[in-house]
């Protein structure tokens, strides 16, 4: 069944999503588009982001009405952002992922959130996961650049009563599903290539609108559900390079705003103080443009296979180097082990011996003792039998003896 859009003239709102090998997530999310209610007109810019064949075949052959930008090679997440913006066409920005399905009120919500907030920067959606329960109402930032995502795995009661499903500043929000005014993502210079290919790019971002006094919401009536990690699964070394390389250029970046940081039970409207600074807006760069992204698409590709090839080659390097230390620690215990055992063995050895002396003597001390118990008991049964006779037996056993004695002299 193909999905069919209706792009206006002009446009309120551009909706930007990147097909890079999903299939089936990616035209979930395109129908549910279909299915907006009251929105504001909107157009679809589906970005080809290095997409696999089967990702171009299908769009190519179910998807009508989406304005497409074909890039040669991946240009990582905030890469392939900044070329939708460049051919977007609306007064906002609206970044959705390819693996999330919106509510049908989710665009007139965001939108009016927009127009809502006063010198806004961005509003963030309210990401649910699959089963229903809240995956972020928007997100906190900690002193160690680690991120809160707040709400997670709550019902929507329990988010509501902690007062997450309310319209309220936050440090910032998923880009996910993420609104900017098109002007403020301009002066902004869009995503920063610096975090390529992915991870942070967004959390940056939306500090550096809020270095321009310009205010980060999460509007949590604009839902949408998040199948979060679907186009990279199965990548996770990689995703393990990509994040600590970008984590790293956040926190030397920001650290005069993470030092601020709340800490991660403290109320929801605690924020990191970001400085309203001009400078770090933009930070000297202008917002490139499709041609610009297009032409170096297969550069940038090679320089993050190349960084990511590096990284690699480090880790195995140390892990080989570690390897090697634990073989050689195993080797040295082991060595330890033998000489131990056959030390043990030796004093065992000569424990056995003298155990089996203690058992003959013990053995030569029962029978002994036995021996003694017998003869004590035949002097106790005669005692017995002299006290039995009396004084009269007594004379006559005695008379007895000297009667025998004179008889053997005789003899």
């Amino acid at each position: 069944m193909s999905v069919a859009f209706a792009p206006p003239e002009h446009p309120t709102c551009s909706i930007v999503i990147l097909a890079w090998r999903t299939t089936t997530e990616l035209i979930e999310c395109l129908e549910s588009l279909t299915r907006l209610v009251d929105a504001p007109p909107f157009e679809v810019v589906l970005v080809l982001n290095g997409a696999d064949a089967a990702v171009r075949e299908i769009v190519a052959g179910e998807v009508r009405g989406a304005t497409i930008v074909d890039l040669p090679a991946n240009v990582g997440f905030g890469g392939g952002c900044n070329a939708g913006a460049a051919a977007a066409r609306g007064e906002h920005l609206v970044f959705l992922n390819d693996d999330t399905v919106v509510d049908a009120d989710w665009l007139r919500a965001l939108h009016s959130a927009a127009v809502a907030t006063e010198a806004v920067g961005a509003v963030a959606s309210l990401l649910l996961n699959p089963s229903g329960t809240v995956q972020e109402s928007g997100s906190r930032v900690l002193a160690s650049a680690d991120t809160i995502q707040l709400g997670h795995g709550l019902t929507l009661d329990e988010a509501a009563e902690q007062g997450l499903l309310e319209r309220r500043p936050v440090d910032y929000g998923s880009a996910a599903a993420l609104l900017v005014p098109t002007p403020a993502f301009q002066a902004a210079a869009g995503f920063d290539p610096a975090y390529e290919p992915a991870y942070c790019e967004d959390v940056d971002l939306q500090f550096r609108l809020k270095a321009a006094g310009l205010a980060v919401v999460v509007e949590p009536s604009a839902r949408v559900t998040h199948l979060s990690g679907a186009s990279t699964a199965g990548d996770n070394t990689f995703r393990v390079w990509s994040f600590s390389h970008s984590v790293e250029f956040f926190r030397e970046r920001w650290a005069a705003a993470l030092a601020s940081a709340p800490e991660e039970d403290a109320p929801v409207d605690a924020l990191c103080d970001v400085a309203v600074d001009d400078a770090r807006v933009s930070f000297g760069r202008t917002a490139p443009s499709l041609d610009e992204i297009r032409d170096s698409a297969e550069t940038t590709a090679r320089s993050v296979a190349a960084g990511f090839t590096r990284w690699v080659t480090g880790h195995y390097e140390y892990e080989a180097g570690e390897h090697a230390r634990l073989a050689a620690l195993l080797q040295k215990t082991e060595q330890q082990r033998t000489t131990q055992i056959r030390e043990l063995s030796g004093h065992l050895a000569a424990h056995v011996n003298r155990v089996a002396e203690l058992a003959d003597r013990v053995d030569a001390l029962e029978t002994e003792a036995v021996h003694l118990h017998n003869e004590n008991d035949l002097l106790h049964h005669r005692l017995d039998d002299l006290d039995s006779r009396g004084p009269l037996g007594i004379v006559r056993w005695q008379a007895g003896l000297v009667v025998n004695r004179r008889r053997s002299g005789r003899s």
